[in-house]
């Protein structure tokens, strides 16, 4: 059980930079405006009002492929030889998909968004469990 755990916490916290690497990718392509940095929560709010939607578009795409990401990472730890492929290696893919889904609410309730942006949650699950059944071994 304690494997099951440490996997998902790593896989969670890599699934975290990985998202955040995606950000700073999709900042080549829509940087943000000179003096607005990621920490200034004040600053950020009034962006959000002037954001472009290809902007927008691709933020969804980060948080996604951090689900994602974070559940590859914690499934293929999961299926080291050595360790028993336990019950609780199998739903994973749910434990890091809701800690994405929350840390999206969060994020949702914390900085001004569009309306519409409300989808984003949608995307979580279904990608921490495509990045589950990726890699999952049959048993």
């Amino acid at each position: 059980m304690l494997r099951a755990i440490s996997t998902t916490i790593i896989g969670a916290v890599l699934g975290m930079i990985g998202m955040m690497g995606m950000h700073y990718i999709s900042m080549v392509f829509y940087p943000l405006p000179v003096g607005i940095t990621m920490g200034d929560v004040d600053a950020l709010n009034k962006y959000m009002e002037i954001t472009p939607l290809g902007a927008m578009l691709l933020v969804i795409v980060s948080h996604a492929m951090g689900s994602f990401i974070g559940t590859l990472v914690a499934t293929l730890l999961s299926q080291v030889s050595e360790w028993k492929n336990t019950t609780a290696f199998k739903y994973q893919f749910l434990v890091i998909g809701l800690i994405f889904t929350y840390a999206g609410w969060y994020n949702l309730e914390t900085l001004t968004h569009p309306n519409w942006f409300k989808i984003d949650l949608l995307f979580y699950l279904p990608a921490a469990y495509l990045g589950h059944k990726l890699v999952a071994k049959k048993n």
